[in-house]
């Protein structure tokens, strides 16, 4: 050992005047090893005590698991606290329970219910359109799983980590609210069922980024298998790294969109939210979240918006007219703050990610003042960081976490900015075709810029001729490159745009569209919503088979009703039923606002109440109180009694509906008593075994045992003759196994027990084999079931 070595602090030991002789003397007994140990116990000890505020002394242990899990926990809550003061956090102090849909559970769930499902049962992706809330949900569920009591949520923003340089666990633990956890300390919790890592924003991550998660993700997988994960995505990013439970957001109902609006605005906002469901164009705006409370965010006097975009547009307008920001932001950008957003949210959605690295913030501002003193709008140009400074204290860009970066408080936001980026490149598409090709390369073909591409359409095709002519222009190009996104700007654009390329657009799908084919030029047609396709379209929606028309209804993202012509609600009326119910029960499912007008429309006028009660069900699960109401004002009792039937539609918050459906219910279980005890009579009495099957038929509940007993009991002869409830027309075997088995199934069986299929198919061995074992008496039959049984 060097005379260095000897002397260094790590060689040494603080000792007593006392211990410090006994360890020095020449006959010590204290090791190396021991000394060691010591000075590594008291290190840790000391370090213990300043984190944890816990007295030093000799009695101070090892933090217990139960211990470290009351830290983990209190330290996410304190996060939590952080979180709800940035501006990811909702605007709004109403809970927006969402209502989600599970893909192998039809029902609507809570985020409480989700809680509990990812701390006990499985991980959940969680997939929802553009300003659905999908950040908010997460919120909401890391707030359930704190109440469960004894779990633990931990949010990643990961468009603010791709821009980062830590791994996902190491992003988490370096803020203040982890101060004092190590990467051991959550091991050892996480190790044990009830942390959960929720991941918010797979699709706001560029290629690199996901790659990087992904196999971080996998290996926290392998490491912690009780570590449960929450992950929110869009439909278009869905290459999610571990197999977990689908749910999928749906729009806010309109109980929940009133709630909101009064938490908001009072009597004022349900007044808007009223209004926003008499406008065409914007009654499936205030479904959404982020533009429900966006609008609701307007001022007295401001023009009703009647697009996405425009809600977007008067919403900025607003924010920058609020004298304190206007101030502040015409003293540094003199008033070209849209014009720095524009060029910071191109880069981004270039990148295909939200998050913007400190140094290309800097370069985009840069490159922006430059562009304007070129034009002569400005002649000194600010630092980029004061006008980043200015753009994050008084406009709608945040800084990224705490990494050195920058991204806009919503997607939906950035994606707007880069609208006009987009915009500018439609309208120099015009006239050169080297920016055509450019816009078709880099924007067209990127799915990152789809919103971005939408939303200049919106505002494009409501501008000037020359906007107008440009938006015709950019339709055809992206038709060239992606059909469906082409027919997705048809339909956010106007009949002035659609105008002078109607007759082209319509002949392209002709020549793409194969004749009874479901191919994806009826993706195309559905997509766009021009009444001009009908009749391509209605083959498919009519045809007979199921196999057919469903996959045609369903083969766009969005069903749009308008394409099937202005005479769809005839054309849909006249359908047979089977077909009708189908068509109505997917329009209202897989549509808008204008789906559940049309099939509601349709079903209220209809002659069948089955009709009427499956687009009830499809109104019911996508919550569309109005419409369920308006649909049963005057249905009548055979609608109700079906309803009923079906067990469902407590939730409706309509009393006239609860109570039609009460008294339903009340009649079913009159008419159940009694046919029940009519079939126990008679299937006493074998001679009338063909009445009581008839009764037992009409229970709902016993329908399909009757009909699996027609399927599984008799022969392929007397298949026919069970399903109309007949025995007289059975052969012997048939009709002696008939009798067994419905006795069985009655008496010693519950409802929809598998039932034996001994007799099937008619083949010569199966209709021996009944012959030899049901030639007995009716009676002995019954005898022998009941002592057997």
């Amino acid at each position: 050992m060097t005379r260095e070595e000897r002397r260094a602090a790590d060689n040494g030991i603080w000792l007593c005047d006392v211990h410090g002789r006994a360890v020095d003397a020449k006959d010590s007994k204290f090791t190396v090893e021991e000394l060691h140990d010591w000075k590594r116990q008291t290190n840790e000890d000391s370090w213990r005590s300043v984190i944890h505020n816990v007295p030093y002394g000799p009695e101070m242990h090892a933090p217990t698991p139960d211990e470290l899990l009351g830290r983990l926990q209190a330290a996410a809550s304190d996060d939590l606290v952080v979180f709800r003061r940035t501006p990811k956090w909702p605007s709004t102090e109403v809970a927006l329970t969402l209502t989600l849909k599970v893909k192998h559970i039809d029902e609507a769930l809570s985020t409480r219910a989700l809680a509990n499902a990812v701390t006990t049962l499985d991980d959940l992706v969680l997939v929802a359109a553009p300003g659905m809330g999908k950040t908010t949900t997460l919120f909401q569920i890391a707030e359930r799983v704190l109440e469960i009591g004894n779990c633990t949520p931990l949010i990643v923003p990961l468009g603010d980590w791709a821009a980062e340089g830590d791994a996902l666990l190491a992003s988490v633990l370096k803020r203040p609210a982890f101060s004092g956890i190590s990467d051991q300390d959550f091991r050892a919790v996480a190790a044990k069922p009830g942390v959960v890592l929720l991941l918010d924003g797979w699709n706001e991550m560029d290629a690199a980024a996901r790659e990087r998660a992904r196999v971080q993700i996998t290996a926290l997988k392998t490491e912690l298998p009780e570590l449960g994960l929450v992950i929110s995505t869009r439909k278009q990013a869905l290459d999610i790294p571990f197999a977990g439970t689908r749910v999928d957001l749906l729009p806010l109902n309109d109980e929940q969109q009133m709630e909101i609006a009064r938490g908001m605005r009072g009597e004022a906002g349900v007044r808007l939210v009223d209004q926003a469901w008499r406008t065409a164009g914007v009654r499936e705006l205030v479904a959404i979240p982020l533009y429900l409370t966006a609008l609701l965010s307007l001022p007295e006097g401001v023009p009703f918006p009647t697009t996405k975009e425009e809600v977007l547009r008067r919403f900025v307008a607003v924010h920058e007219e609020d004298a304190r920001r206007a101030a502040a932001l015409h003293a540094t950008t003199l008033g070209f703050q849209k014009d720095y957003l524009d060029g910071l949210a191109a880069i981004a959605t270039t990148a295909a990610n939200t998050a913007i690295a400190d140094t290309n913030a800097r370069r985009s501002v840069a490159e922006t003042a430059r562009f304007l003193m070129d034009d002569g709008q400005i002649t000194v140009a600010t630092q980029p960081d004061t006008v980043l400074d200015t753009l994050v204290s008084n406009h709608v860009l945040t800084r990224s976490s705490d990494a050195q970066g920058y991204s806009f408080q919503h997607q939906q936001f950035q994606e707007w900015y880069a609208s006009h980026h987009v915009e500018r490149q439609m309208l120099q598409a015009v006239s050169d075709p080297a920016t055509r090709e450019k816009l078709k390369v880099e924007v067209l073909n990127q799915r990152p810029w789809e919103e971005a591409v939408l939303f200049a359409v919106e505002r494009s095709a409501r501008s000037d001729n020359l906007h107008k002519a440009a938006c015709s222009a950019a339709i055809r190009a992206a038709f060239e490159v992606d059909p469906v996104l082409a027919g997705e700007m048809i339909f956010r654009a106007t009949d002035e745009v659609w105008a002078p390329i109607g007759t082209e657009m319509r002949s392209l799908a002709e020549k793409w569209h194969a004749p009874g084919k479901l191919d994806r030029a009826v993706r195309f047609m559905i997509a766009s919503g021009r009444p001009e396709f009908a009749d391509l379209l209605w083959p498919l929606v009519s045809h007979t088979n199921t196999q057919v028309h469903l996959p045609a209804l369903r083969a766009a993202k969005q069903f749009r009703p308008s394409v099937l012509g202005h005479d769809a609600p005839a054309r849909i009326a006249a359908l047979p039923p089977e077909i009708r119910k189908n068509v109505l029960h997917e329009i209202a499912s897989n549509s808008g606002i204008d789906g559940l007008d049309l099939a509601t429309s349709i079903a209220k006028s209809d002659s069948e109440p089955s009709v009427k009660a499956t687009v009830v069900d499809a109104l019911s699960f996508r919550r569309a109180d109005r419409h369920v109401a308006d649909l049963l004002a005057d249905a009548g009792d055979a609608t109700y009694d079906i309803l009923a039937q079906k067990g469902h539609l407590d939730d409706i918050a309509v009393d006239a509906v609860r109570q039609e459906l009460q008294r339903a219910r009340e009649r079913l279980r009159a008419v159940e008593t009694h046919t029940w005890s009519d079939c126990v009579r008679l299937f006493t009495r074998p001679a009338e075994m063909t009445a009581g099957l008839r009764l037992l038929g009409s229970l709902p509940r016993w329908k399909s045992t009757v009909s699996a007993m027609a399927k599984h009991i008799y022969c392929t002869k007397c298949e026919d003759a069970i399903r109309r409830h007949s025995l007289t027309a059975c052969c012997v075997a048939c009709t002696n196994a008939a009798v067994s088995s419905t006795v069985q199934t009655i008496f010693l069986r519950p409802p929809g027990f598998p039932l034996r299929t001994t007799h099937c198919s008619g083949s010569p061995s199966k209709k021996q084999a009944a012959t030899t074992i049901a030639p007995r008496p009716l009676l002995q039959c019954w005898d022998q079931t009941l002592l057997v049984g």
